[in-house]
Order: C-alpha cells, then sequence, then structure tokens
C-alpha cells in the first residue's frame, strides 16, 4: 500500500486515526476530561453549602470558612465560583454582626444586673436610676 492509497476503512495509508498519539490541550495541564466533556468545577458543591450555610446566622461562621475552601478550589481548578464569593460575603457580614451582637447583649445584661442590684437595695416604688425614673417594684424579691 502506498501512502496516499486508501487503506482499510477509508483511513490513508500510515497515517493514524484521528486523534491517537495527539494530546488533547486539556491533557497538558492536567485536567483531561476527554474530548468535548466540560469540566466540573470541583468547588461549586462546597460553595453552595458555604452560600447556606452563611445566611444560617448562628453557622455563619462555617458557611465562611466551607466558601473560602470553595473558592479556593476553584481558583486552583481555574474556574471562577460565584456562590463561593457570595458566601464568604454574606459569611463576613454574619460574622461581624454576630460579634456586635455579643457585644451589645453583654452590655445590656450588665446594665439589667445593675438596675436589678440598685433596685433590692433602693426598695418598692418609683426612684431615680441614672436620672432616670425607674419602677423598682417588679424587681423586689
Amino acid at each position: 500500500m502506498s501512502e496516499n492509497t486508501p487503506g482499510q476503512y477509508g483511513q490513508q495509508g500510515n497515517q493514524p486515526a484521528y486523534g491517537a498519539g495527539q494530546a488533547y490541550p486539556s491533557e497538558q495541564n492536567g485536567n483531561y476530561a476527554g474530548p468535548g466533556t466540560p469540566q466540573e468545577n470541583p468547588g461549586k458543591t462546597l460553595g453552595i453549602v458555604g452560600l447556606v450555610c452563611s445566611i444560617i446566622w448562628p453557622i455563619s461562621i462555617v458557611g465562611l470558612i466551607v466558601s473560602i475552601v470553595a473558592m479556593r478550589k476553584s481558583k486552583k481548578a481555574g474556574m471562577g465560583n460565584g456562590l463561593a464569593l457570595a458566601g464568604i460575603i454574606i459569611g463576613a457580614i454574619g460574622v461581624i454582626t454576630g460579634i456586635i451582637a455579643i457585644i451589645i447583649g453583654v452590655l445590656a445584661a450588665g446594665e439589667i444586673a445593675g438596675l436589678v442590684e440598685f433596685c433590692q437595695t433602693a426598695g418598692p416604688g418609683v426612684q431615680e436610676y441614672q436620672g432616670q425614673q425607674v419602677d423598682c417594684s417588679p424587681y423586689q424579691q
């Protein structure tokens, strides 16, 4: 058979079949998924989990951490992850508001404790506490 005469099944003689021995562009960077196969974003599922956890206020710190991990996985694969970015933003806001709420709660608890102590020593009835009239009757034992 010569080089220009057709071989079996219509192939040209001495030419490799389509794609045989040739590397696809995605093989060269180590992310081979085959021809025409879209690559899955490795941080997509974690991005969704992180966003959901970020929205739920008591566990927003968990959502923030999971979203950061998802973003790093996606970036390492050369892909973006909008859900992880949203989880990072919402998680950070949740953590900050949680810290502020804890500080306000501690300050309010201290103020209430001071009012109760004042009313127990001042006696029943309306008393003046820090320039305001306070009814101390509910705080009596």
